[in-house]
């Protein structure tokens, strides 16, 4: 049977062959996302975030399948038109943009992130469809457009905008594919664990 797009979004992952529950709020999502993207991420307090009721004892698989969940996609995010959703270059940073997204999804769908609560998958469903007339996908075309296919009179133009809202952490050289994302993320979180079981240890 061919997979049904509007089942209920998971809030259990699998591991050892049994369902472990899980918290899928949008909030955790974005704490993966924003702590992996430092260079010392707090691996353990993600997983203890990721898994409410407590750590799995089988760490390794915990963290694939914390991995697995927040790097999900969908037809819905695949769908590139002119923004760049396959993540080998980033165009957005949710505490830069912060504000925007709020608004965003206000104007949008009269969703307040402040106080609603969110599956991640359903939340990067939403992000990635925002209306273009939004705070946060205006920030976006800004960084995103190609400027040599611009009429010349807006090139002046994006080009100011596009100093305004530049992200301000440092970019890597190396344009990663998702999947190269995705493998360097489970690599890091499993050393960064082994790291801190190690130091425990000693």
């Amino acid at each position: 049977m061919k997979h049904n797009p509007f089942e209920r979004l998971p809030d259990t992952v699998e591991i050892g062959g049994k369902p472990v529950r899980i918290d899928p709020d949008f909030r955790v999502g974005v704490a993966i996302e924003t702590e992996l993207l430092t260079d010392e991420p707090d691996v353990e307090g993600l997983l203890r975030a990721f898994y409410p009721d407590g750590l799995p004892a089988d760490v390794e698989a915990a963290a694939d399948r914390m991995i697995w969940f927040y790097a999900h996609t969908d037809e819905a995010e695949n769908d590139a038109g002119d923004t760049p959703r396959g993540g080998t270059a980033r165009w957005y940073d949710f505490a830069q943009d912060a504000d925007a997204l709020m608004a965003s999804f206000q104007q949008a769908y009269g969703i307040d992130l402040e106080r609603d609560s969110l599956h991640w998958w359903k939340f990067r469903r939403l992000m990635f469809g925002l209306p273009g007339d939004t705070p946060f996908m205006q920030r976006v075309q800004y960084r995103v457009a190609d400027l040599d296919k611009l009429p010349k009179e807006q090139r002046k133009h994006y080009r100011k905008m596009r100093r305004l809202y530049a992200l301000k952490q440092p970019e890597k050289q190396h344009r990663m594919t998702a999947e190269e994302r995705d493998a360097a993320m489970k690599a890091r979180v499993r050393r960064r664990f082994e790291e801190a079981r190690h130091a425990s240890e000693n």
